[in-house]
């Protein structure tokens, strides 16, 4: 019964570390950056006449 034990534990880490780099890829590639938010809002600023 102990293998069993073992063989959940080993296939629920590798579960963990596969959601985690899953997780991080969707995060960086569909989040903005702060630089690009700022970016547009830089632009909208300069489109309406600067800044008061």
């Amino acid at each position: 019964m102990g293998w069993l034990f073992a063989q959940s534990w080993f296939w629920m880490l590798i579960a963990f570390v596969v959601g985690a780099l899953v997780a991080w890829l969707l995060v960086t590639l569909l989040v903005p950056t702060e630089r690009e938010a700022f970016a547009e809002i830089d632009e909208a600023v300069e489109e309406r006449g600067g800044r008061s």
